[in-house]
């Protein structure tokens, strides 16, 4: 699968499918293939297009620092490579950091924006409970295996009744996860560019169509944070998972991408 080089660096890449195209921007620490519930669906009708952030799966891992900005300009660069001059933009967690920020700086490449489990940051930003932000932080010293640490963080991903009830479906996340685990430098690099991450002045910019969805009992970003970019962004529609945490792609998968396929075909 092709590679690009942009901002002085190799990102990875793969195109999926047929159609208007659709760019995917996945979260923190993790790489593209954690899409794999989600990218199916969606490429039946799109052409879509996922990629390696900087510090994860085959793309370059620099060890100079990232922020959500330069991220931002390595997903445009990967629509340059893909030949895309406009497209769809979904991004979850940091990959909606990237998501804003892009469609702030290039209205004109953004059709529309999918903003899930995410934030604007800032003094707006509703914080975590301490104990999830201690955790977070602790993962780069960590002397727990990846496959240790995924387990030990799967409370503050999933929720509560998810874990109990469908644990089978956390194990398979993880298998993924744990096949190309982030270096520690990396997690922080890119720890460190969301929590510098900060929209919400520039969220009036924004007047693609957007959908924002949000689990209603995501410990890592707070559902408040969901309300606040609904609320900021002109007519912006917002979808609540009841029931879900942070990675609702997996604990509602088709209800999530029928939504989202909904949501598109209306533009």
């Amino acid at each position: 699968m092709p590679i690009t080089n942009a901002n002085g660096i190799d990102l990875y890449y793969e195109v999926h499918g047929e159609g208007e195209p659709l760019l995917l921007i996945m979260g923190l620490s993790l790489d593209s293939r954690s899409w794999y519930r989600t990218m199916p669906a969606l490429s039946e009708h799109y052409k879509v297009i996922i990629f390696d952030n900087r510090g994860v799966g085959l793309s370059d891992k620099p060890t100079t620092p990232y922020s959500i900005e330069l991220m931002a300009e390595d997903a445009r660069a990967v629509l340059d490579a893909a030949g895309v001059e406009a497209a769809h933009v979904y991004g979850i967690s940091m990959g909606g950091m990237i998501a804003q920020r892009l469609a702030i700086k290039y209205p004109e490449r953004i059709k529309s924006l999918i903003l899930g489990c995410t934030t604007s940051g800032g003094t707006n930003h509703v914080q975590p409970g301490a104990d999830v932000s201690m955790l977070m932080l602790s993962r780069a010293s960590s002397t727990a295996t990846p496959e240790e640490m995924a387990w030990a963080t799967a409370p503050i991903l999933y929720s509560q009744s998810f874990i109990e009830n469908q644990r089978n479906l956390v194990a398979e996340d993880i298998k993924v996860r744990v096949e190309r685990p982030i270096l520690p430098y990396a997690y922080m690099l890119q720890l460190q560019a969301c929590l510098a991450h900060d929209t919400y002045s520039e969220l009036e910019q924004l007047k693609v169509p957007t959908l924002v969805i949000h689990g209603d009992e995501d410990r890592l970003v707070p559902y408040e944070n969901g309300v606040t970019l609904a609320e900021n962004i002109e007519n912006a529609e917002f979808l609540t998972i009841k029931g879900t945490g942070h990675i609702y792609v997996t604990e509602a998968t088709e209800l999530v991408n029928q939504k989202v396929l909904e949501f598109l075909k209306k533009q």
